[in-house]
């Protein structure tokens, strides 16, 4: 009995002190992190790191922590940050947003408030803690800006994975219910209060194929790039509109996307309406963009419904036969 005792005494010592030691390596790696980073003329300030969790798991808390990169002129500040990762298994973190943060660009100021943010990620701790898998959680979530505008979500989910066999190729999944668009958007295209408040249900499936994989460097040097888009579904519906999004794109080292998007619009005169209240349609451009896609329309069987293909080449986009203007640069800042 004495000698099973000892050994459980012997086997909570070794366990402690390993724990103790793990701690302490990982409050050094965090801090010498942020002062490499600070070294590199980030602006990084910090009240305290510290490792607590003893004995299932490791959590690092951070207090008033701001990091803020030259390069992009973003900022984020967040009074509380925590990570939490199990003793049995440090490569899945479950990192835990703050109910109120902000992130700060040269040109506005984002305050985010949740009910509910956090992220579980799944790293592999020798290369370059590289992304496998990752999800991350939303719930009563409202965003401010210093511009004047506000929306918010309900609740909704961003779900990213690293395809089987590839290094840089990843599934990524968006899906929200009851989206609030800023209501000065809201007016513009919508000025008599016609449609519902909020966009019920906004989802997209994609597999985006980068440059380089997701890794540490994409916060210390670059975000990876996108080179392929391969768009499994983007859906929107509000009210009686519905868009529905899919198809294929490359996209250059300029960030201009060659490719067709399968485009299938239910009441497609109505947000011709809204896209020519909000600026995006010059009153002598809707007539003829009117007539072409009412033909299309016709095509398919329904004047109500279209479906048409969106061509993206050379910079510009084509809808049909008809140019519509130059194409979007898609670039991560």
């Amino acid at each position: 009995m004495k000698r099973l005792l000892a050994a459980c005494v012997g086997a909570v010592v070794l366990a402690s002190g390993a724990w103790l030691g793990w701690a302490t390596v990982t409050e050094r790696a965090v801090t010498g992190w942020l002062d490499a980073r600070e070294a590199e003329g980030w602006v990084v300030t910090r009240q305290d790191v510290e490792v607590a969790g003893f004995p299932t798991e490791f959590v690092t808390r951070f207090t008033d922590l701001t990091l803020a990169d030259p390069v992009t002129g973003l900022a984020w500040t967040a009074p509380t940050f925590t990570l939490r990762q199990a003793v049995f298994d440090p490569g899945r973190i479950e990192a835990v947003w703050p109910d109120t943060y902000t992130i700060a660009s040269p040109y506005e100021r984002l305050t985010i408030t949740a009910g509910e943010l956090s992220s579980t990620l799944d790293l592999r701790p020798g290369a370059n803690l590289a992304l496998e898998a990752s999800e991350t959680r939303m719930r009563d979530l409202t965003v401010d800006s210093t511009l004047g505008w506000q929306s918010h979500l309900a609740e909704g989910r961003v779900e990213m994975r690293l395809q089987p066999g590839e290094t840089a190729r990843y599934a990524i999944g968006f899906r929200a219910t009851d989206f609030t668009p800023p209501e000065a958007i809201a007016d513009l295209i919508d000025p008599a209060g016609l449609l519902p408040e909020a966009i019920p249900v906004v989802l997209s499936e994609a597999f985006v194929t980068f440059d380089r994989p997701w890794d540490l460097s994409a916060i210390e040097i670059a975000r990876p790039q996108p080179t392929r888009i391969d768009l499994s579904e983007t859906r929107a519906e509000w009210g009686d509109l519905m868009l529905r999004l899919s198809g294929g794109l490359d996209v250059d080292a300029e960030g201009r996307p060659t490719g067709d998007i399968a485009i299938r619009a239910q009441n497609w005169p109505a947000m011709l309406d809204m896209a020519e209240r909000a600026g995006l349609l010059g009153p002598g451009l809707r007539s003829s963009v009117e007539t072409g896609l009412g033909f299309l329309a016709g095509l398919s069987g329904r004047r109500e419904d279209l479906d048409v293909t969106l061509r993206l080449e050379a910079g510009f986009m084509f809808l049909g036969p008809l140019p519509i203007g130059e194409g979007p640069r898609l670039r991560l800042r």
